[in-house]
């Protein structure tokens, strides 16, 4: 919520370590907050609701945020994060993060058409830091992009698809 990548990525590591199960090699339910839930392997740990969270994340009612907190690495060059059919409050939602090629990260954000966001941010960790210096949206010049926060505003997104090229 404080939009701290850095940290959000140290807890992510630092909970592969602490709430999983040794044992089993799978996640654990909220670790710390009652002694019983340490048992049963789980899906819904605080594990996954973080990495959920890095990759998907919705504020308050209108707001659907891609590519929170991806470590940089993720988005290093060949390198490609998919995922598919991710459930949302606004519906499911495909994207695939392409890595950096030519100063380039391209996002591709399949949105569902059942409930759109009123706003749809996409960021770009670009590996070296480097800042977006300008953005294409299906094709297009794009003007509203923020390169300290590394995003690119799409207000009332009215298509399903979107291509988001940020260029380095």
């Amino acid at each position: 919520l404080r939009d701290d990548p850095k940290n959000v990525i140290r807890s992510f590591y630092s909970m592969m370590a602490c709430a999983f199960s040794h044992e089993q090699l799978t996640s654990l339910e909220h670790r710390w907050a009652w002694g019983q839930y340490y048992g049963p392997p789980s899906t819904d740990g605080a594990w996954f609701e973080l990495y959920r969270r890095m990759l998907i994340n919705e504020f308050g009612e209108d707001t659907l945020m891609i590519g929170q907190a991806i470590p940089r690495e993720w988005l290093g060059n060949g390198k490609q994060i998919d995922v598919k059919k991710a459930p949302t409050n606004f519906g499911p939602l495909s994207l695939t993060y392409t890595g950096v090629t030519s100063n380039e990260i391209k996002a591709e954000v399949k949105l569902s058409d059942r409930n759109p966001p009123k706003q749809l941010l996409i960021r770009f960790r670009h590996p070296q830091e480097k800042p977006i210096r300008s953005v294409l949206v299906n094709g297009k010049p794009w003007k509203d992009f923020d390169p300290k926060k590394e995003s690119v505003i799409i207000s009332a997104p009215g298509e399903n698809n979107y291509t988001v090229i940020a260029k380095f």
